[in-house]
């Protein structure tokens, strides 16, 4: 978790209820999500605190696109697909192969560990490492 990130969903979730409550202010809802993304991209950055990020993600959903219809699911799930995924999970793996190769175990173990962690499922097969992302 991270307390920062948590305060300020809280303040979000408080902020775009009262601009919804007053007469439909969708300027002030924006703005209250305008507003929460510098914690947010604080913690991208910081790459911690999985539940509050997964907290985050959800509040956007149900808040930008549930209510107001920004950021639909289908633009959101391209960002997440394509060319410029599939380069850095191959480029992961390139590295966690070298790592094997140069029987560093942890390190390969750890890199397989993050992947698992995002939600990348790796297997390793007889024609080399093959992935694919984790069912929702």
């Amino acid at each position: 978790r991270l307390p920062a990130l948590d305060e300020a969903l809280d303040q979000l979730e408080r902020d775009f209820a009262d601009a919804m409550n007053d007469d439909l202010g969708t300027p002030e809802a924006i703005a209250a999500l305008f507003s929460f993304l510098p914690e947010l991209n604080k913690a991208l950055a910081a790459g911690e605190g999985r539940e509050s990020l997964v907290r985050a993600r959800e509040a956007l959903e149900r808040l930008g696109e549930g209510v107001l219809g920004l950021f639909p699911s289908r633009v959101l799930e391209a960002r997440l697909e394509g060319p410029l995924l599939e380069g850095l999970i191959e480029l992961l793996l390139e590295q966690r192969e070298a790592a094997r190769q140069r029987r560093d175990f942890a390190t390969a173990d750890a890199i397989r560990a993050r992947l698992a962690d995002l939600g990348v499922i790796v297997e390793d097969t007889p024609q080399g490492a093959k992935w694919r992302l984790a069912p929702r």
